[in-house]
């Protein structure tokens, strides 16, 4: 098997540690995989198109598999499910079922950036709550190729981003996630959340990756992978 080498940086949650820590962590390339969470949408997107775009371009040179999900809420849009009933309350001021609007999209597909769009030999699995994994199909696409790295994109850090890299940890996944390749500071943060001092912009900004990296798995950045991509990129010419 052929090597890349990654840069990374986890939190150390123990007396004496309490910092960042920083490796460079040698991976099989053939076991790694590019993975996108709800990077659909057509408006337009500084992180999509300036982080993701460029990390998404760099898995595709250097031959590394690159596979999506998406939310399709039409598997449960039913008057009965219990997410319905939740986002009644907390996303609406109606109180309407939260999901129910679904069932009006008929024959929908996602739609994405041009710089974003799946090829047609990339998977892209429809998905019915946050995680990716969650009756889908997308962990028996990854064993098929023998995956055991993911490198993660996408939205939101705090719903599906989070619960698609925390089952794929359940599933023996090592996840690493590009943490400039999702959302910018203060952008998932509620009004009482925002922090203009903190660098991720506030506070759920801030212990969302802090919960990630000492729990869930390891960050880098886009220039990082990039680079990493563009070496093996110039080992297959």
């Amino acid at each position: 098997m052929s090597s890349i080498e990654i840069p990374i940086r986890y939190y150390k949650d123990y007396p004496g540690g309490y910092d960042y820590g920083y490796e460079t962590l040698a991976l099989d390339f053939e076991e790694c995989a590019f993975l996108l969470v709800d990077v659909d949408g057509t408006a337009p997107n500084l992180t999509t198109e300036n982080f993701i775009a460029p990390a998404l371009a760099a898995a595709r040179e250097a031959g590394m598999l690159v596979c999506y999900v998406h939310n399709d809420l039409r598997l449960v849009a039913d008057p009965g499910n219990i997410v319905g009933e939740v986002w009644g309350r907390t996303k609406t001021p109606s109180g309407e079922n939260g999901v129910a609007g679904w069932l009006d999209r008929v024959g929908y597909e996602p739609q994405y950036l041009d710089c974003v769009a799946p090829h047609e030999s990339e998977r892209n699995f429809p998905k019915w709550i946050w995680s990716g994994f969650h009756d889908t199909f997308l962990d028996q696409h990854l064993r098929s190729y023998r995956i055991r790295t993911l490198f993660v994109v996408g939205y939101s850090r705090r719903a599906c981003l989070h619960y698609t890299c925390a089952e794929a940890v359940g599933r023996n996944y090592r996840v690493i996630l590009l943490r400039d390749c999702s959302n910018a500071p203060g952008e998932i943060e509620m009004p009482d959340t925002l922090d203009d001092s903190l660098p991720e912009g506030g506070w759920i900004n801030r212990i969302t990756l802090r919960n990630f990296e000492h729990l869930i798995g390891y960050t880098t950045t886009a220039a990082e992978f990039i680079e990493t991509g563009r070496k093996k990129r110039d080992e297959r010419l």
